[in-house]
């Protein structure tokens, strides 16, 4: 049995982001796209301004998932960001060269990307719960919506990982740095 050669799983990893950056761009145009019109007919609805909407386009968006949709779409530009940072990494990998100051700017934003979603997705949990009861939905099946705080700590713990190895590939190609200096 042959082993792999470390350039091959490079490869695949990088082949892997670059097909997973084109489908989180389609994704992106597709759940803006419908956001955006259930936006606009949103409005048409509440105000009665535009054109009559059918009745089961109405229905459609009385769906509590409706309203998640722009969490839908923060999330997919967070994933897409993390994505293409770590593609630019795997790109430094595959040059033969991983240990540049530019990747310690990589794995920080991408932990700072993982922070600013979270903190979306907390406000925005808030936000949900305050809509269904402004709109006379708090209570369903005789159970009341509370909004809770759901703590993630593996997002968390993955911010603060990020962030340790970020200092260490910064101070690592310093020292990198200053030692091709020396004689």
């Amino acid at each position: 049995m042959r082993a792999l050669s470390p350039g091959f799983l490079t490869s695949l990893l990088k082949i892997f982001l670059d097909v997973a950056i084109i489908v989180l761009w389609g994704l992106l145009v597709l759940a803006s796209l419908v956001t955006l019109s259930l936006m606009v007919f949103g409005v048409f609805s509440v105000t009665g301004m535009g054109p009559d909407l059918p009745e089961s386009f109405v229905r459609f968006l009385q769906l509590d998932f409706v309203i998640a949709l722009p969490l839908g779409v923060a999330a997919i530009i967070a994933i897409l960001f993390i994505t293409d940072r770590l593609r630019r990494i795997v790109v430094t990998l595959i040059q033969g060269d991983p240990f540049v100051p530019e990747n310690a700017g990589h794995l920080r934003a991408i932990a700072i990307a993982i922070a600013i979603y979270q903190i979306i997705r907390y406000g925005a949990h808030g936000i949900i719960a305050l809509i269904f009861t402004v709109f006379g939905r708090p209570v369903e099946s005789g159970v009341s919506i509370q909004p809770q705080f759901g703590l993630n700590i593996g997002a968390w713990i993955a911010v603060i990982a990020l962030l340790v190895l970020a200092e260490v590939f910064r101070e690592g190609t310093r020292l990198r740095d200053e030692q091709k200096l020396t004689i």
